[in-house]
C-alpha cells in the first residue's frame, strides 16, 4: 500500500505533463476518405492549427467559421488548418458539415480516443470540443485550447485565436 500512492501520484503526474506546451507534437492522422489519410508530419515546415471538433457541436461550427477568416488570412504566412471531427460515425457527418460550413480548410475524421492520446489527454476524458492545438514549424505545440477554455467564448475568441497564431509564428522562427 505504501508503494501504490506515489505511484498513483506519477502517474497523474505524467498524465497532467502530457498535455502541457512546449512539447513535441504526435504525428497524427486525419483520415479524408476511404483508406485516405492526411498526415501532420505531411505539413512539417508549416504552421499549424488542428482542431477537433464535432460536426453537430454550434460551438464548434461557430469556430469553424473564425478558422476559415484564419485560413485566408495566414496563409500566405505559411500557415494551414487541419480539422477531424470526432463523434461516433462522424465519417457519415463530415459530408454535409461540409456543404453547410464550406471550411477552406483539410476536414477529416477520427476516433475519438485516438485524438485524445494526440491531445496528451486520458482517453476517457470528456473532451469539450473545439480543441485547438497550435504546432510550429518545427513540430512542437506552442498552444492548446479546450472548448471550456475561456479565450474559446464567442465575445472574444477569434481576437485570441489571432493573437495565439501570431505569438506561435514569432516563436516558430
Amino acid at each position: 500500500m505504501t508503494h501504490l500512492v506515489p505511484a498513483i501520484l506519477f502517474l497523474s503526474l505524467l498524465a497532467s505533463a502530457q498535455h502541457e506546451v512546449p512539447r513535441k507534437a504526435a504525428d497524427l492522422a486525419i483520415q479524408v476518405g476511404l483508406d485516405k489519410f492526411t498526415w501532420l508530419s505531411e505539413h512539417t515546415g508549416k504552421t499549424r492549427v488542428i482542431a477537433v471538433i464535432m460536426t453537430t457541436c454550434p460551438h464548434c461550427q461557430y469556430t469553424t467559421g473564425i478558422l476559415n477568416k484564419l485560413q485566408k488570412d495566414y496563409a500566405a504566412r505559411g500557415v494551414e488548418i487541419l480539422a477531424t471531427a470526432i463523434e461516433p460515425m462522424s465519417s457519415l457527418h463530415v459530408a454535409d458539415f461540409k456543404k453547410q460550413f464550406q471550411p477552406q480548410f483539410t476536414l477529416g475524421f477520427n476516433d475519438q480516443k485516438y485524438v485524445a492520446k494526440f491531445l496528451g489527454l486520458p482517453e476517457n476524458d470528456p473532451l469539450f470540443v473545439p480543441q485547438l492545438v497550435f504546432v510550429d514549424r518545427s513540430g512542437t505545440i506552442r498552444a492548446q485550447f479546450t472548448g471550456d477554455d475561456p479565450r474559446m467564448e464567442k465575445a472574444v475568441q477569434e481576437k485570441n485565436l489571432r493573437e495565439t497564431l501570431d505569438k506561435v509564428l514569432r516563436e516558430g522562427q
